[in-house]
């Protein structure tokens, strides 16, 4: 059986086994997934060319060499990634494969359609650098939260760390070190730093989008467990888990809850812990995603 027979092979089975429902949610995904791929290319024509920037991965190259030789962003970027997805056909979960080839085709696509726009006179780096970054970042956010890519260094990162087990910011972080140090040698230093500017402001506003606002996992020891316990589901409507401890130098035992929350209801959980046991111990710590009634789903 050939390659193609047999992908050919797996999309049949995959659309023939999905309910009706479920056809609605994923064309809604591929809808969702051109719109922020088409968001990207907006801030990317719109701001990075306008202020000169760069960028990291497939796209940073393709950047330079629209810079010096004129080529178009977007054919290069398509053509740049096709190895790559033939790559991430065999090694990468194939959904994602072919979230990612979408995304690539819209994002190449609205790339060359954008070219030469000017939403705002940017006579500032600085600004053009902040507006791309959250711009891009906003729709990037919105194709990782849908479980797609705009390709580049995605795929060649998770290929490595399916064969080799390399964390996927490790790899990401050495290529777009390479690019960067490419645009340094081409675009000059202070280029190259406002683009790292940029790139930092698209990678935290992707953070936020594809995964939310970090939330709080609080842990509280106290010998008033019943009336937190009470309180917290009453005042804040959230779950909490009730652990038995032992303290390590008394051997006393203790009651431990933990909670998690979200930054806005922070302050308000310190206070009924503050009201209810004074002589508390309170534990707060930042949970990076979490996954679950109340909170992001995927």
């Amino acid at each position: 059986m050939t390659p193609y027979s047999e992908g050919a092979l797996w999309w049949n089975r995959e659309v023939l086994c999905l309910k009706p429902w479920d056809v609605i949610k994923r064309i809604g995904k591929f809808i969702g997934i051109a719109l922020g791929a088409i968001m990207v290319a907006y801030s990317v024509q719109g701001f990075i060319v306008q202020a000169g920037l760069g960028g990291g991965g497939i796209g940073g190259i393709a950047l330079l060499l629209f810079y010096t030789l004129g080529l178009p962003i977007g054919i290069v970027n398509f053509v740049l990634n096709l190895p790559l997805f033939v790559l991430g056909w065999k090694e990468v979960n194939r959904i994602f494969v072919a979230k990612t080839f979408f995304g690539i085709i819209i994002y190449s696509l609205a790339l060359d359609f954008f070219k030469g726009i000017q939403p705002l006179a940017l006579n500032d780096v600085f600004l053009g650098a902040l507006y791309g970054g959250v711009l891009g970042g906003v729709g990037s956010g919105f194709v990782f939260r849908l479980g797609g890519s705009l390709g580049g260094t995605d795929i060649i990162a998770k290929v490595i760390q399916r064969r080799f087990g390399w964390a996927m910011g490790t790899t990401m972080l050495v290529i777009n070190a390479l690019v960067i140090i490419a645009s340094w040698a081409i675009l000059g230093p202070k280029m190259a730093l406002y683009t790292l500017v940029s790139m930092f402001t698209f990678s935290k506003t992707v953070d936020v989008i594809s995964s939310g606002l970090p939330a709080k996992s609080v842990t509280i020891i106290s010998n008033q467990s019943d009336q937190l316990i009470q309180r917290i589901l009453q005042e804040l409507g959230r779950g909490v888990t009730f652990l038995h401890g032992q303290g390590g130098y008394s051997a006393a035992e203790k009651n431990v809850i933990i909670c998690v929350v979200g930054i806005s209801e922070l302050g308000h959980l310190k206070r009924i812990v503050r009201e209810e046991d004074p002589q508390s111990f309170i534990i707060v710590q930042t949970a990076t995603e979490v996954v679950g009634q109340g909170f992001a789903l995927e």
